[in-house]
């Protein structure tokens, strides 16, 4: 039986790097190892000085009835601006129509526009910029325009 060792990681690793590629799995036998360019979970808070100080996720509150969340679409990276450079699609305390751009989701190398699923006044974001999330999270809560 031969197993996987630190050469053949590192091997595989710059492999990753010179085709850029996301991902990279190997089997032999009845082993395998894969090799991934992303974190299979966020690393723990500790391990980041910068972020040390913030959890994973901004707490997630009790919804009030006339608040509605907004569900991530897909799982991928969450974005809440167009660029670097840009301003964040929406802030706390804008309103928005249904169908406005909240921001967008990065997943297999492809951008996806998270929309407002109803009209009404952005009450909180409740994941940060460039976080990993899973399909049906809630992203931001909106409260509902009174007619």
């Amino acid at each position: 039986m031969q197993h996987f060792d630190e050469d053949d990681i590192k091997w595989l690793a710059e492999l990753l790097e010179a085709e850029g590629l996301d991902e990279i799995e190997v089997e032999e036998h009845d082993e395998s190892v894969v090799v991934s360019a992303r974190p299979l979970a966020p690393p723990p808070a500790q391990s980041n000085p910068e972020h040390a100080a913030l959890p994973a996720s901004p707490p997630q509150p009790a919804v009030p009835q006339d608040v509605i969340p907004v569900p991530a679409p897909m799982t991928g990276v969450f974005y809440r601006a167009p660029s670097p450079s840009s301003p964040p699609c929406v802030e706390v305390g804008d309103a928005v129509e249904r169908g406005d751009i909240l921001g967008l989701i990065e997943a297999m190398k492809m951008f996806n526009e998270v929309t407002a699923p109803v009209s009404g006044t952005i009450v909180q974001v409740l994941v940060y910029d460039q976080q990993e999330i899973e399909a049906d999270q809630p992203l931001m809560l909106i409260k509902l325009t009174s007619e």
